[in-house]
């Protein structure tokens, strides 16, 4: 779903993320102690890359009545491009410290809570946005079947 609110907050949240990251490092925590944050920061980036994977695709529903598709495909573009750069330091820092497999670890495991994310909270949201169409088209039909009826009832009752 295409969603502005939503997107702003994954956004803040990974930006929060990453800054308490980077001050946990400054501090002298271990990798070890920041595993917690590393984990919100990519829950925050998958929900990131969804919203920027649907912007690209919005229903018809979401093109009426969440305002401009341009501008959160915009807004979705400028998160990528932030969190890109933060995936880019946070690989620098790894590659650094802990060598180039410590890197492709936190991709794997990246990957592992993106595909558990599609699972349990995209697959649910496109479900209950296909649920909602759905509601809206046959509530239409309904609407323009009983106008349909009352049109041909008056018509049949004036021409009698």
């Amino acid at each position: 779903m295409i969603d502005p609110i939503t997107l702003g907050a994954a956004v803040t949240t990974a930006t929060t993320c990453y800054k308490t990251f980077v001050s946990m490092v400054q501090a002298g925590k271990e990798l070890e102690d920041c595993t917690a944050t590393l984990g919100k920061w990519m829950g925050a980036v998958s929900d990131i890359d969804n919203i920027h994977k649907n912007s690209n695709n919005p229903s018809t529903f979401d093109k009426l009545f969440n305002g401009s598709v341009q501008e959160v495909a915009m807004e979705s573009f400028a998160a990528k491009k932030k969190i890109q750069k933060q995936r880019e330091d946070l690989k620098n820092w790894l590659v650094g410290h802990y060598g180039l497999m410590a890197y492709e670890d936190l991709l794997r495991e990246e990957g592992r809570i993106r595909k558990a994310r599609q699972e349990a909270i995209y697959a649910k949201a496109e479900q209950q946005r296909m649920i909602r169409d759905y509601t809206i088209i046959g509530i239409s039909v309904l609407i323009g079947l009983s106008a349909l009826g009352w049109m041909i009832w008056l018509i049949t009752k004036s021409v009698a």
